[in-house]
């Protein structure tokens, strides 16, 4: 009865395109490996200007002479009519080709760069922009101009289009100097929200790793294991992995994810393998959000084996921070492996923590479920049947948007769910930087110029339109498996409520006798006990107990 299915909860988590480490080197003064200056322009005619796109480009000479005339008609040939006239006619251009770039001079990139280490990303980019437009690929320091324009942008608060021209960098490698620091940066990108497929597939993922330094070697021989492990090819997955180093922190994600990968492959997993996830959960390599992922599937794959005790000592090993109010997902398996052990009390006083009004929007139709369950073993019926309808009165309109087949990513409740974690959490936070980073875009409209201002505004614009077609297609996939879930709960609570009627009608059969209840433990002398008067309090959401007495009969046979 685990809210959502083992696999489903742990392959979000294991093939996550997980933070690197360290922060982005400054650029540093300009030593051997930075870049030369721009050359002088030459005192001769200035050769054609480039496109935007970097190809030179130039425009048709004209003929010096007359053009010549129409033959004329031969006598008593008919005229052609309009019709064939206009078919005769050569097809005018339906657009005019781009204007050619402006002439820059070549010493402005000298002066873009002052600006940026004096610490003005924002008078640097513009000119950066306008000397990379007017200058081809092949100069010495073209690179160079997207790298520092990189990182004016990246300054300025626009992650994704600085991203965009590193990207460029570590696939176009026309300058040797600038990839790694380009890789480097990029690197230290994917700990915020960002293009996974820019960045993770199509450069981390796509690299040759001969030349790579170790740190962004290492990065790369990850993404690549991973991208291996999500096509099924764990061989080759494993072929990346064994270039980490032992002690390293991309060795450790690897090895996480390979473990979760196996998980897909075995029908019971061994304790071996709960052993394997043990060991990540205190491993100081790994982020603290990836060892509280270990220690959950430590907890989940010992429920799914019955070993509920082992399972309550894994979920004490997921340490969250000083006065956070938690995960409520955390604190209703911890509810449901309680109420497995016969622990009625505490895994009712669970339940009253994910009342707090820190977890009322959580999706949980299970939490209605497994507080019935409580109701009805301790012989409350009526609270019992109370609490099953409860499921169905606050999912009413989800439920009957399900019933009619409406579309799902409408339904608020449903929505929430779905990107609350997962890849649709993902696509929704990206997306959510790409509307921020957007609106800030438009304040920096007077500094950039026209040029550069336009050039990126249409770049969010594309940019905004594939995250929006990304996360509805995630948003899709992700609220039908929610709705599974609502249904699945829905159907059980009504049976639910038929064993409960039927409870409330059953006759006592004469000589029974009210059961003994299991005997509490009670207070040590170090504690103290306060009744509940409604008021939550972030330090003690995990400490509720509920006293309530058994009602129950015991039959004499």
């Amino acid at each position: 009865m685990m809210p959502r299915s083992l696999l489903a909860a742990l392959a979000s988590a294991a093939l996550l395109v997980l933070p690197g480490s360290g922060s982005a080197r400054a650029a540093g003064a300009r030593s051997s490996g930075a870049p030369a200056r721009a050359p002088a322009a030459s005192s001769g005619s200035p050769a054609p200007a480039p496109s935007n796109s970097g190809t030179p480009t130039a425009a048709p000479a004209a003929s010096s002479g007359t053009p010549a005339a129409a033959p004329a008609a031969s006598p008593g040939t008919p005229a052609p009519d309009s019709a064939d006239a206009k078919a005769a006619a050569p097809k005018k251009e339906e657009a005019a080709p781009p204007p050619a770039p402006e002439k820059v001079d070549p010493k402005i990139f000298d002066q873009a760069l002052s600006d940026y280490f004096d610490g003005k990303p924002r008078a640097a980019a513009g000119p950066l922009f306008a000397w990379l437009s007017a200058t081809p690929k092949t100069d010495d320091n073209y690179a160079w101009g997207q790298y520092f324009l990189a990182r004016s942008l990246i300054d300025l608060g626009l992650t994704h289009a600085g991203a965009t021209y590193l990207a460029r960098i570590a696939r176009e490698r026309t300058n040797p100097n600038v990839l790694p620091r380009a890789l480097e940066l990029l690197k230290d990108l994917t700990d915020k929200p960002h293009d996974d497929v820019m960045i993770d597939e199509q450069v981390f993922a796509a690299l040759d790793l001969g030349f790579l330094e170790q740190e962004a070697g290492a990065y790369a021989h990850y993404q690549q294991g991973l991208v291996d492990l999500r096509v099924g090819n764990e061989r080759w997955a494993n072929t990346h992995f064994a270039k980490l180093d032992e002690g390293s922190a991309e060795a450790s994600r690897a090895k996480f994810a390979l473990l979760v990968t196996r998980l897909k492959t075995v029908k019971e997993p061994s304790e071996e393998l709960i052993n394997d996830f043990l060991t990540l959960s205190k491993d100081e390599k790994l982020t603290h959000e990836s060892r509280n992922e270990a220690a959950l599937a430590v907890a989940r794959l010992r429920y799914e084996r019955k070993d509920f005790k082992g399972a309550l000592e894994a979920y004490n090993l997921v340490q969250l921070p000083e006065l956070d109010p938690g995960r409520a997902t955390l604190y209703l398996e911890e509810a449901w492996t309680r109420y497995k052990l016969g622990e009625l009390r505490a895994a009712l006083g669970i339940l009253t923590t994910l009342d707090a009004p820190s977890f009322r929007d959580e999706f949980l139709p299970d939490k209605y479920l497994l507080r019935a369950l409580i109701f009805r073993d301790l012989c409350h019926y009526l609270p019992a049947k109370r609490s099953a309808k409860e499921l169905t009165r606050r999912f009413g309109d989800s439920l009957e948007a399900i019933a009619e087949r409406d579309d799902l990513t409408q339904d608020l409740r449903l929505r929430r769910a779905a990107e609350a974690h997962g890849a649709t959490r993902r696509a929704a936070r990206f997306k959510e930087v790409l509307e921020l980073e957007s609106e800030r875009l438009g304040r920096y409209a007077g500094s950039f110029g026209d040029r550069l201002q336009s050039h990126l505004t249409k770049l969010y614009a594309l940019s905004l339109g594939e995250a929006e077609r990304v996360y509805q297609s995630r948003l899709t996939e992700a609220v039908r498996q929610e709705a599974d879930t609502l249904l699945q709960a829905s159907e059980q609570v009504r049976l639910m409520e038929y064993e409960v009627g039927l409870k409330l009608y059953e006759r006592v059969k004469k000589g029974s006798k009210v059961a003994t209840p299991p005997e509490e433990e009670l207070l040590k002398a170090e504690q103290v006990a306060f009744p509940f008067d409604g008021e939550y309090w972030n330090d003690e959401l995990k400490s509720y107990r509920v006293r309530i007495e058994s009602r129950c009969i015991e039959e004499n046979q």
